[in-house]
């Protein structure tokens, strides 16, 4: 994306432009600096969104008209397919039929590939001409309803009429490419035609009462009521945002405290189901007790917070509806950088005051229970020895009183400790920890290490670009082989465990897949050349038929693998920053990634098999690692915090949301190097480093975590690099302060 100081100065007074508007008379667009902008009656467009706006149609051309081609394509693929079904009786016409639609695939393939350099090749400083050539860019594209029709007549002249038509029906869900809406975008970009914006509410500035056209959304204001008309731009020169991004930044963040209501409001009523529902297994004994609780409850989760009552009726106005004192409130609470942290402090504050008002009424009740069950037993046991001698029938009912007693005073304590489970649920797992069984000096830093399936075979990536294979058996590593075809330090490896196949990545900007020979010697398979920096992390699927990568070049990139050779395939361009880390759920339809511009995306794959952003979490500080606990549960280490946080999906809004529960560990440091996190289901841990500390941490049955084991590198952060095995079995650390690779055994106590 161009950047404002490759724009061209106003003609008028020689600064930097800074916004765009259509000239009637010249047809063509006009840039302004903040002086210009006094004298305009007409809509204003920031050079900035200009340039976002033209990207993204740019990009959504190019994606359409890709997706245009491979639907023809695979409706011209099935065609062939049911046309081959019949070739019994006319094998000879319909292979005239097959060869003229394998020349158009190629004809249309090669067609897509000029589209792709002609239409990356348009910059914005061009939007004035292009619409001059639209007519000669429709004629070089492949002519589809020409070809429908060619077809539709080589069809009918073979097949009865109930073949006719399903074949025709298919030909005619080809997508012709001139009737998509995005050329006409595209093409009128020039002219602004689309930029053009809706007729906005009566909101007037006070100083200079004309209509209010931007807003100031800086963390220190620098206009008084963060307003601005035309007439304020040249008086505060500061960066301004329009209104259509305020209403998108004010709806996104409408959905993310939506969010956290429905969040809010499920825990609630959550509690107040599971409490109302366990008092009512014991109903019938004390009917009328546990009614009042039930009222009790109820009223105490129906009080409302008044802060929170006036934060949900302003987002639920319409944007037409708001007020200019409701603007200038949204101005306000938009300027806050930390604004959704800030109101989730709000939920949580009210929440667990709630929860802490029933958690109290119910311990109240359960020990007005408790005195009372107790009271009813003494009077019992009384009766019943002065009863004692007098015959054994009464004896006897009076056991058996005393027993339903009992019975009752039991079902009441369960209820009791069902309420405070959390606190007192005994952990049936063993206590571990991992004992160090090897060590092996190695001088130079060793950034990456991976087991193969069965453990007998470790491989390390150093920072050298060297990458050393061992033999790992009895326990005892041995260096079998070290390749260097990197050309600077390796920063991940991947064993394919269905193959014998293993893949690296570096700041070299390349991805290598290796494969083994006869001879048992790791050799180069393939080498994949499309990022532009640095490549920090590497994973791939269970099916090992997708490699994804995230780079420095701050881009995500997807490799699908046909005829036993790795082709790129796909691009995700959502972080504005370094992508550090990548994980993959259970399913396999969901990623997610982190970055150093704090966001943590969550990316899911489409029908189409094509992957897609569908939420973006804004993070307090950056982190390097994360990973999936389950299909909706992730975990997700800040840089330097003493806490690991974990993120839960919503079932309403299907939202990632951070819970309000913290993993506490040991940090120590900030830390630059990479050490991904690694979930071993069988064995519930996750492996942790954050700083100089690697932590395993327990994921135990209730759902809290535990940290059991760790280790420290003697505050040196960035010299700590390892991985565990697949089973969780053997710990393997490089630590920089003895330069010793450690194998550890898990060994349960």
């Amino acid at each position: 994306m161009q950047k404002l100081h490759d724009f061209p100065q106003c003609l008028d007074h020689k600064e930097i432009a800074l916004f765009l508007t259509k000239s009637e008379s010249q047809q063509k667009a006009l840039r302004l600096c903040h002086k210009c902008v006094v004298d305009q009656q007409k809509s204003l467009i920031l050079i900035e969104d200009a340039i976002k706006q033209f990207e993204e149609i740019k990009s959504t051309l190019l994606q359409q008209g890709e997706s245009i081609n491979l639907q023809n394509i695979s409706i011209l693929n099935d065609l062939k397919e049911q046309l081959s079904n019949l070739c019994k009786n006319i094998n000879v016409l319909i292979d005239k039929i097959n060869q003229n639609i394998d020349s158009q695939i190629e004809f249309i393939e090669q067609t897509s590939q000029s589209f792709q350099k002609m239409i990356g090749d348009i910059q914005f400083d061009q939007i004035e001409l292009i619409n001059k050539d639209k007519s000669s860019f429709i004629k070089q594209q492949v002519n589809f309803r020409e070809l429908q029709q060619s077809l539709i007549t080589q069809i009918g002249n073979l097949f009865s009429s109930l073949c006719k038509t399903k074949l025709e029906q298919l030909i005619q869900g080809m997508e012709v490419f001139e009737q998509n809406e995005i050329i006409n975008q595209f093409f009128d970009f020039g002219l602004l035609t689309n930029l053009q914006k809706e007729q906005t509410p009566n909101w007037i500035c006070e100083k200079h009462q004309l209509q209010i056209a931007f807003v100031d959304l800086q963390t220190q204001k620098s206009i008084p009521s963060r307003v601005a008309c035309l007439k304020c731009v040249p008086e505060y020169v500061i960066q301004y945002t329009d209104l259509d991004q305020m209403q998108e930044l004010w709806q996104s963040y409408n959905e993310q405290v939506l969010a956290l209501f429905n969040i809010y409001l499920s825990n609630t009523q959550k509690k107040q189901q599971q409490v109302i529902h366990q008092l009512k297994e014991s109903k019938e004994v004390m009917i009328q007790l546990f009614e009042q609780i039930i009222q009790s409850i109820q009223e105490k989760g129906s009080q409302g917070n008044d802060e929170l009552e006036q934060h949900h009726q302003l987002i639920q106005k319409a944007w037409q509806q708001l007020s200019k004192e409701d603007l200038i409130k949204i101005a306000n609470l938009l300027s806050q950088q930390n604004r959704i942290a800030l109101f989730n402090q709000i939920i949580e504050k009210e929440f667990q005051s709630k929860e802490q008002a029933i958690d109290k009424l119910i311990s109240s009740q359960m020990l007005q229970f408790q005195n009372l069950i107790n009271s009813s037993l003494s009077q019992l046991l009384s009766k019943t020895a002065i009863q004692d001698g007098k015959n054994q029938i009464n004896k006897i009912d009076a056991e058996t009183q005393i027993q339903k007693q009992f019975s009752i005073n039991q079902s009441i304590v369960n209820l009791q400790v069902t309420q405070n489970k959390q606190k007192i649920l005994q952990q049936t797992k063993k206590s571990f920890s991992y004992e160090l069984i090897f060590q092996l000096r190695e001088s130079i830093k060793c950034r990456s290490i991976i087991f193969n399936k069965d453990q007998s075979m470790m491989i390390v990536g150093q920072s050298s670009g060297n990458i050393k294979v061992f033999e790992f058996n009895s326990q005892i590593l041995k260096e079998t082989q070290q390749v260097k075809e990197h050309k600077d330090q390796i920063n991940s490896l991947v064993f394919m465990l269905n193959s014998s196949q293993f893949i690296s990545c570096s700041d070299d900007k390349l991805i290598i897949i290796w494969s083994m020979d006869n001879k048992k010697q790791w050799k180069v398979l393939q080498k994949l050349e499309v990022h532009t920096d640095k490549i920090n992390c590497l994973i791939t699927n269970n099916q090992e038929d997708c490699i994804i990568s995230g780079s420095t070049d701050k881009t995500i990139r997807f490799w699908i693998k046909e005829n036993q050779q790795w082709k790129f395939n796909q691009t995700l361009s959502d972080h504005t920053d370094k992508v550090r880390c990548l994980a993959l759920n259970f399913s396999q339809n969901q990623l997610i990634s982190c970055g150093t511009d704090k966001l943590l995306l969550i990316i899911q794959q489409n029908k189409n098999k094509q992957w897609n952003t569908i939420q973006k979490i804004q993070v307090e500080k950056y982190g390097f690692s994360l990973c999936f606990i389950s299909d909706t549960k992730f975990t997700f280490q800040p840089e330097s915090l003493n806490v690991m946080h974990i993120y839960e999906q919503d079932q309403s809004s299907k939202q990632f949301i951070k819970n309000i529960q913290e993993v506490s560990i040991k940090s120590g440091a900030n830390c630059s190097e990479l050490f991904p996190q690694k979930y071993i289901k069988e064995k519930q841990i996750l492996l942790n480093k954050n700083g100089c500390y690697v932590n395993i941490i327990r994921h135990k049955e209730n759902g809290e975590f535990q940290t059991i084991f760790q280790l420290e590198n003697m505050c040196d952060c960035c010299g700590l690099f390892g991985s565990i095995s697949n089973d969780g079995t053997y710990l393997v650390t490089y630590e920089s302060h003895s330069s010793e690779l450690k194998i550890r055994k898990y060994t349960e106590n």
